[in-house]
């Protein structure tokens, strides 16, 4: 009995020791080939390794199921009962034929048929779920009700060809081997056609890249199965071997994620397959939980004060409607604040957008580039970026969030953008938010000796109030009550500070992340286009240390995490493309009318692939616009709706900008880190 029993487990292990070499064989071939571009052999076998623990037991699984089904099928066997005289097989012929034209089929009537139904039920998700499944079952009971009388059709046809070649030339045109090799040639050249014909003109060009990794996996373990021949010294040495590289690659996948931290994030943002490993066996935020906070603490400027911070990011408000620029809006609460702080008269947002926005405000780094990967509505952010919050938390303030919404800042949306900060509120309705934050810093004025304080509040209200009307006029109205809305929430938020001292106010930054088209060139929305109903967006900043005035130089809100840090305290930032405001915004120095620059982008990415990657960029008072089909200058001071095109008229102004886009452009190519 024993016997028997140890008999059957070394026949299993027999039978499994293939299927093991192989997909590790597979598994490091998918993590070299994902980690090609790492830095050093190093890094590679710790791609490598993390790429092992996910495509290792999908390999496997794969190969056992692919192994039981060709012991279960005998696919030798079938050939074998098709073949007929002269080693032709006709039949095998037809229902190769069957099965290739009703994979085509069926793949046809899918594609086609979601269009319809998203069509039909005005892209209803549930409604496209419960109908899709009932066309994708349609279909296949259709192909094989039709599979028989078609094979017979193939099988006929399939026949009198083979006669008539066999009758001009020597054996057959049917083999098994021919019929097989020709079905898989002929599928690869359907499916590159139908690619080229069908697919990329409905999505456009396709980043197909991300298949090379696993492609060579599943071939390297193709060609292990085949090849697993030769003496069983060899195959054991081998086996060996090969055993011994997949656990040295999963131990340093291990090691990397739990005691080198940067090496994790930097495959985490090089590699394809890595960073779901990462994602999913060991978790991205925790590994970035385990960078130092220390790392990111600012210089100290000797004798300066750590003050109170309190930051305000409205979502879609253009400056020409607020008070401090001159609009209509009733916002008594930016009025004061522009009254007795300073106001950036030309403040460019670096995106018309907030998902490149907000991370190009946060970081200090400009927005093209920004390392990082769509998510839904937000950017995920690549963690090797350091955000505002960080630093300052690391500098010793205590930092707390008030934002809106979930699919920017919430854990479950994976942005990265509320990293450095300690406490989080989440909220879409404007006022819950506003008295949330007021509550909790009420609560914690009554508690004494705390560390300084910074506080970020991030608004959607404004935004969405342009969409609705008829006209441009009625458009306009609606906004201009939602800007007076929002303001009402200034006023609610910082009434936790009503019973400060004036010296011991906070320092208060109010500005926007983008601004919004009310009709302006045609567009009644935003992330459209870069004209200054997008871009130009209100920057005050007041409290203590702050000169009232206005400063006429050319400002980016890339410059505000710099600008912040230095009015915190501490020295601003190297390496950021951002720079320091805070000798404008103290007095220390003048602005300059014809000085400062801002660069804004659109960028193209899977969320928005039919963005142009528009540019434009800010000197002085000259606005250039290259939308890649046509240049546009514009004169600000004297044009500030953007009505009068002089690109034909100051070629050597748009000579100059468009050598200083072009130079900021191709800074993208530079990584940031």
């Amino acid at each position: 009995m024993l016997t028997s029993v140890r008999s059957r487990l070394a026949a299993v292990t027999r039978w499994l020791v293939p299927s093991v070499i192989a997909a590790c064989v597979g598994a490091l071939v998918t993590g070299i080939v994902d980690g090609r571009r790492a830095d050093g052999w190093f890094a590679v076998a710790t791609t490598a390794g993390f790429v092992v623990l996910i495509a290792l037991p999908v390999l496997l699984a794969a190969s056992l199921i692919v192994r039981g089904l060709v012991v279960a099928w005998q696919p030798r066997r079938i050939v074998e009962s098709l073949l007929e005289a002269r080693g032709s097989a006709p039949r095998l012929a037809g229902w190769v034929g069957v099965v290739w034209l009703g994979t085509l089929a069926l793949a046809w009537a899918m594609f086609q048929g979601t269009w319809l139904l998203a069509s039909w039920t005005a892209f209803k998700p549930l409604s496209i779920g419960f109908l899709e499944p009932l066309l994708g079952v349609g279909t296949v009971l259709g192909i094989v009700l039709l599979s028989r009388p078609a094979a017979m059709a193939f099988t006929w046809l399939a026949r009198k060809l083979d006669a008539r070649w066999q009758r001009i030339g020597p054996g057959t045109l049917l083999g098994p081997r021919t019929i097989v090799v020709g079905a898989v040639v002929t599928a690869i050249v359907a499916v590159c056609l139908l690619w080229r014909l069908l697919v990329t003109r409905r999505l456009g060009d396709v980043e197909l890249g991300f298949l090379l990794a696993p492609t060579s996996g599943i071939i390297a373990t193709i060609v292990v199965h085949v090849a697993w021949r030769g003496s069983i010294r060899v195959r054991a040495v081998a086996g060996g071997l090969v055993g011994a590289m997949t656990v040295a690659a999963i131990v340093l996948a291990v090691h990397a994620a739990t005691h080198l931290p940067a090496l994790a994030l930097e495959i985490w943002a090089d590699a394809g397959l890595a960073r779901r490993s990462i994602e999913r066996v060991f978790e991205l935020e925790a590994i970035r939980g385990d960078v130092p906070i220390e790392q990111f603490r600012p210089a100290e400027r000797p004798g300066a004060p750590h003050p109170d911070i309190v930051l305000v990011t409205m979502d879609g408000v253009r400056a020409d409607r607020t008070p401090p620029y001159g609009g209509p809006a009733q916002m008594p609460a930016l009025r004061e604040l522009g009254q007795r702080g300073a106001v950036f008269a030309w403040a460019f947002a670096p995106s018309n957008l907030t998902r490149h926005s907000i991370p190009s405000m946060a970081t200090g780094v400009a927005p093209n580039r920004i390392q990082g990967r769509a998510s839904t509505w937000a950017l995920r952010l690549d963690p090797r970026h350091v955000l505002l919050a960080e630093r300052l938390r690391a500098g010793g303030y205590e930092t707390a969030g008030f934002l809106c919404c979930d699919e920017y800042w919430s854990e479950p949306a994976r942005t990265g953008w509320p990293r450095g900060l300690e406490h989080v509120v989440i909220e879409q309705d404007g006022m819950t938010l506003a008295r949330a934050a007021r509550a909790w810093i009420e609560q914690r004025e009554r508690t004494p000796g705390n560390r300084p304080l910074f506080v970020w509040i991030h608004l959607l209200d404004p935004v969405g109030s342009a969409q609705q009307g008829r006209t441009d006029d009625e458009r306009r109205r609606n906004y201009d009550h939602s800007l007076a809305a929002a303001d009402a929430l200034l006023v609610e938020a910082f009434g936790a500070f009503a019973q400060r001292a004036p010296e011991r106010v906070p320092l208060s930054i109010i500005t926007a992340n983008h601004g919004q088209g009310l009709g302006e060139h045609g567009q009644p929305d935003h992330a459209t286009d870069l004209y200054n109903s997008q871009i130009h967006v209100p920057f005050v900043i007041a409290g203590p240390g702050i000169k009232a005035q206005r400063i006429p130089e050319t400002v980016s809100l890339t410059d505000l995490m710099p600008t912040i840090v230095e009015l915190a305290g501490f020295e601003p930032p190297r390496g950021v493309d951002g720079r320091s405001l805070a000798e404008l915004a103290t007095g220390r120095r003048s602005g300059e009318t014809a000085a400062g620059t801002a660069f804004a982008m659109m960028l193209a990415d899977r969320s928005r692939p039919e963005t142009t990657g528009a540019s434009a960029i800010v000197r002085g008072g000259w606005k250039l616009i290259d939308s890649s089909t046509s240049v546009e200058l514009y004169d600000l001071k004297s044009d500030p709706a953007e009505r009068y095109n002089l690109f034909g008229q100051r070629p050597q102004i748009v000579a100059e900008l468009k050598a200083l886009l072009a130079a900021r452009v191709r800074a993208a190519q530079k990584p940031p880190f």
